[in-house]
């Protein structure tokens, strides 16, 4: 009997240290409304993972391997879905340079695991390599079979409309847009600054607000800045709505426009509210 509890005891903890699934699959075990819990492997590292389903927030880092977020780890199962059809692993994607793809300040984490596997590169603001959304070089134009853009469309400068047609342009026909922002479920898009032309970020009496001269040569003056982790191209610019949000799309040219709100257990996207929740979108394969 020693010998056998012994060897339960060896498998278990390979078990909880193996990067992968256990073959019992995702576990989902209920203790009240949110009281579960769900054991399962993270899409971008391959860590075994073990959370509580009501601390599986947006935001909130919950693979204990690589800090990935439900949000993230969305982004990945939303990509592989509409490339390859159906959710897999980083590790578990096909070699494919082929493929060519752009992100947009994407995560290091599920980045490099890219770069690896498909003919994508990660693009910043501020660094090379450089992509701008709102001025596009014209030879990228349909050059990508896919694009990311994990909550960056909030810090893009009016008018947004712009962002969004330069995604359709740099997408091939078929192309697909990876997409997730902040939104809420009523109402319309919140502009911050809807007038900004030529402005800066001072400080003033130890805060900082925003100079902004419009085109008519008024000057504005804001106050209440909101930052999405740091300053400058972080700054919050809207809050989006889900319908305006679904027009952006519709106005740009993009098809096939699809909220993914489906969770799925065994990569540990388990969604808590009905919002703010990963899109994808296709440009048309006639344009």
């Amino acid at each position: 009997m020693g010998f056998i509890k012994s060897a339960m005891e060896d498998i278990r903890r390979a078990l909880s240290l193996s990067p992968r699934l256990s073959p019992l699959g995702p576990i989902l075990r209920t203790r009240g409304k949110r009281g579960g819990v769900l054991h399962f492997t993270c899409n971008i590292c391959e860590r075994l993972c073990r959370c509580r389903t009501a601390d599986l927030g947006r935001e909130t880092p919950t693979c204990p391997g690589c800090g990935s977020t439900v949000r993230m780890r969305a982004m990945v199962s939303t990509l592989s879905k509409e490339l390859f059809g159906s959710s897999l692993t980083l590790a578990d994607f096909p070699s494919r340079p082929d493929l060519r793809g752009m992100g947009l300040s994407d995560w290091d984490r599920y980045a490099i695991p890219l770069a690896a596997k498909l003919g994508y590169i990660n693009t910043f603001y501020h660094q090379e390599p450089r992509l701008d959304i709102d001025a596009i070089d014209p030879a990228l134009e349909s050059s990508l079979d896919f694009l990311i853009a994990s909550d960056v469309f909030e810090h893009v400068p009016p008018p947004i409309s712009i962002a969004f047609e330069n995604a359709r342009r740099l997408l091939r026909p078929g192309g697909v847009f990876v997409f997730s922002v902040p939104y809420s479920k009523e109402g319309e898009t919140r502009e911050h600054f809807p007038e900004l032309h030529r402005w800066e970020i001072v400080v003033r009496g130890g805060r900082k607000v925003l100079i902004n001269i419009t085109k008519d040569g008024s000057e504005q003056i804001f106050s209440d800045l909101i930052f999405h982790g740091g300053d400058g191209s972080t700054l919050e610019m809207r809050v989006f709505s889900e319908s305006s949000l679904l027009q952006d799309f519709e106005r740009a040219g993009f098809q096939d426009i699809r909220i993914w709100h489906e969770p799925e257990h065994r990569h540990g996207i388990c969604w808590q509210e009905d919002w703010s929740l990963p899109l994808s979108a296709r440009t048309p394969r006639d344009f």
